[in-house]
């Protein structure tokens, strides 16, 4: 490492984009920071979260833009935070103006197979690219796997209208870290043919139940209620419950979503308190292992793309008709 301070961008300032913001507050390294996001709006909200989270008082610089050709020409990291249906046009845009050392891309990654191809053209094949299923470097659930052991398991997660489209990725690479297993298929056969349009327009979500096949026999059955009225956007509503079932033991994860009070308790009586962190604190961390070291605990582009084809085909083999969206495209972010 030289002493040249980092670049680091963050493409795509909403919710998600602007929390990384917040998180590069606490990164050890001094940075240069930039925002880029089209909408003058989510630039302001994104002003407003960086002054909270103690932005100005930081070692950090920050710029904000709404083009991508006023970015620097060189990032040692870009984080994609874009929904899914522009990331890959995103990722396209930005290479033409910026080389890259290494990228960071929220899930879900794109709505088609095509969509996986262009990221992955987009990203170079010789960059280091993780993607933000970021589960698997959870410390609570690191340490239920401890105390559960590797499997096979059998999972079951129920929730009502929870965002079982967008984060069904999430539970995917979980328990393929978990197990140490191959994904071999998704099934969406026990969907609700009629799915819920979601709080973002143009988007979808999903209700039912999505069964998941690992390669040594680990299942993952992931269900939830549609919204409780019609005029209640889909995916806003949480997890009750996470089950993990080994031949021997049987968990159960009250809140697994919760960043405040979570609690998994074994047949046996033991518990493992514990919560899931903010993306805000998740990302410090995150930005200043890639720095550091070149590495992180997410997985990589190649171990995230094989899971979104797998979750891509099983959906498309079930997706109703949707009015205005090409027959190739799952319309979840």
């Amino acid at each position: 490492m030289t002493n040249t301070i980092p670049t680091v961008a963050v493409i795509g300032g909403g919710q998600i984009g602007s929390r990384y913001l917040q998180g590069l507050v606490a990164c050890n390294h001094q940075l240069k920071i930039h925002l880029l996001d089209p909408n003058l709006d989510a630039l302001g909200v994104a002003r407003e979260r960086w002054i909270d989270a103690g932005g100005p008082g930081s070692p950090h610089s920050v710029e904000f833009h709404d083009r991508p050709r006023t970015l620097p020409q060189h990032l040692q990291l870009a984080i994609v935070s874009t929904t899914a249906g522009a990331r890959p046009g995103v990722m396209e845009s930005l290479s033409e103006y910026v080389t890259t050392d290494s990228w960071v891309l929220e899930k879900v990654l794109a709505q088609s197979h095509c969509g996986l191809d262009r990221i992955t053209a987009a990203a170079g094949q010789a960059t280091p690219v993780w993607v933000n299923t970021w589960f698997r470097t959870t410390p609570w659930f690191q340490k239920i796997r401890q105390k559960v052991g590797a499997g096979p398991v059998r999972v079951e997660i129920n929730g009502s209208s929870w965002g079982l489209g967008c984060n069904a990725i999430h539970f995917v690479d979980l328990f393929a870290w978990w197990t140490g297993e191959n994904l071999l298929t998704v099934d969406g056969a026990g969907l609700d043919r009629c799915w819920p349009k979601a709080k973002r327009a143009g988007h979808y979500e999903l209700s039912g139940q999505l069964k998941v096949n690992f390669s040594s026999g680990t299942t993952v059955i992931l269900r939830s209620t549609p919204p409780s009225d019609s005029g209640t956007p889909a995916g806003t509503g949480t997890i009750d419950c996470m089950s993990i079932e080994t031949t021997d033991d049987l968990w159960t994860v009250q809140q697994p979503f919760s960043e405040t009070d979570g609690l998994a308790v074994g047949k046996s009586g033991a518990h493992i308190d514990g919560r899931v962190e903010h993306q805000s604190e998740r990302t410090g961390p995150l930005v200043d292992s890639i720095l550091m070291t070149g590495r992180c605990e997410l997985p990589d582009l190649v171990t995230s793309t094989r899971q979104h084809r797998v979750l891509l085909t099983g959906l498309l083999e079930d997706r109703p008709h949707l009015e205005g969206i090409a027959h190739d495209q799952v319309p979840i972010t």
